[in-house]
């Protein structure tokens, strides 16, 4: 029988930041301990010094940190290395799991090197995700540079690691690209629990509630799209496809999330007189998020940085047709003319005549909704828990086996 494992999994953006990887991260962290594993999480905090607290039964580290200079709502942990070796005394970790390459991962890599103690990574980090908040245009020489600067300090920590995974096929493709040598790269999804999207409600807050909470009207065909709202997410462009077709159906728009774009996206609305059809939620509770599925009809989004798309793979686990950019690894779960459409990067016309063919014909919605429940079903949650507690156990195993024979 498979003892228990000691887990530490080291992030720089992670829950009540907003971000894809800190949320994949709390989820499969929390999974993990359900199965009885004790985990904890190394994190930025917002505290001076070294915080420890309970947070939705995992252990959390809370490290000193500042504000990142390009995105001030994210924060870094440069002194990271000051108190990772009491982390490492206070936990003890078997193995760590790290979620990028940043000061806090960096800090633990280094400390498990003293200790022996195997680490692991997964790559949800792309220059685009940071770089657009520059405001250094792509086609100059500096975007570039940071560009390379950016993956140069990536695989200088990644090819170092004993093990690397990634989430999607692209995002194994992308890292070889920029110089990961790991003659194995392992996709291991970010998984989905299926179960809780396709409950017909989550909590207490039936369909006439969501609705009337968020000015939802019933007889519209709505859609949504769930994001932070940031210059790479391109929400901008669904407003613009929108504006093309709003004499020509009857819809409403759901925008979740928050950001920095929200004032801009609002203008833009009122720009093309459709505020009328679309409802800005903010930032909402997660089952509000998940009752907000449940009522739509057309999942949309234009988004260029997806290395998988969490809110695309509870979309279609919640059986919604999907329009989508075929940016990155988007294609991996939007099949075109199966579950949904793709639309080039940045073409508002055809994300426009995408979206108003799904829009007129329900039965098609209805196919392609279908069509996103089974393929979505490979991503489910408890395979993703299998394969990372697999990659652990074989990876234990192995660092035990080197440290006997270099024993005896």
């Amino acid at each position: 029988m498979r003892k228990e494992l000691k887990i530490l999994y080291t992030i720089e953006c992670y829950p009540p930041i907003v971000s894809g990887s800190g949320i994949s991260t709390k989820r499969i962290a929390t999974g993990l301990a359900e199965r009885n594993h004790t985990v904890a999480v190394a994190c930025p905090g917002k505290n001076f010094g070294l915080i420890k607290n309970i947070e939705n039964n995992l252990t959390v580290f809370r490290l000193s940190s500042i504000p990142v200079l390009l995105y001030r709502d994210y924060y870094f942990s440069p002194f990271a290395k000051k108190y990772m070796t009491e982390i490492f005394s206070d936990f003890e970790p078997d193995i760590v799991h790290i979620q990028d390459h940043f000061f806090i991962s960096t800090a633990a890599f280094n400390e498990a090197l003293k200790h022996d103690i195997p680490v692991i990574g997964t790559n949800h980090f792309h220059p685009g995700n940071l770089l657009p908040h520059s405001k250094i245009k792509k086609d100059l020489v500096l975007y570039k540079i940071l560009e390379r600067m950016f993956w140069d300090s990536f695989v200088k920590v990644f090819n170092q690691l004993n093990l690397v995974t990634v989430p999607s096929n692209y995002a194994a493709e992308i890292i070889k690209n920029v110089g990961i040598k790991k003659p194995n790269i392992y996709v291991v999804s970010n998984g989905i629990n299926l179960d809780f999207f396709n409950n017909s409600q989550v909590g207490n807050s039936s369909k006439e509630y969501i609705q009337n909470r968020y000015n939802i009207k019933k007889q519209k065909v709505t859609l949504i799209s769930v994001s932070r709202l940031e210059k790479e997410k391109r929400v901008d462009i669904l407003i613009k496809a929108l504006a093309l077709i709003k004499d020509e159906a009857d819809f409403q728009f759901i925008v979740v999330g928050c950001g920095k774009e929200k004032t801009n996206l609002e203008y833009l609305a009122k720009y093309y007189s459709i505020s009328d059809r679309i409802i800005f939620t903010g930032l909402i509770s997660d089952n509000d998020v998940i009752n907000l599925y449940k009522i739509s009809d057309i999942f949309l989004t234009a988004s260029e940085i997806e290395l998988q798309g969490i809110s695309i793979m509870e979309a279609m686990a919640s059986g919604l047709p999907v329009v989508a950019s075929s940016s990155m690894a988007i294609p991996e779960l939007v099949l075109d003319g199966i579950n949904g459409y793709l639309f080039e990067p940045g073409n508002i016309k055809k994300a426009s005549e995408k979206i108003l063919l799904l829009i007129k014909n329900e039965n098609l919605r209805r196919e392609f909704g279908n069509n996103s429940c089974n393929i979505i079903k490979k991503h489910d949650f408890n395979k993703t828990l299998d394969e990372f507690e697999k990659i652990y156990f074989n990876i234990i195993s192995l660092t035990k086996e080197r440290q006997l024979a270099y024993k005896t």
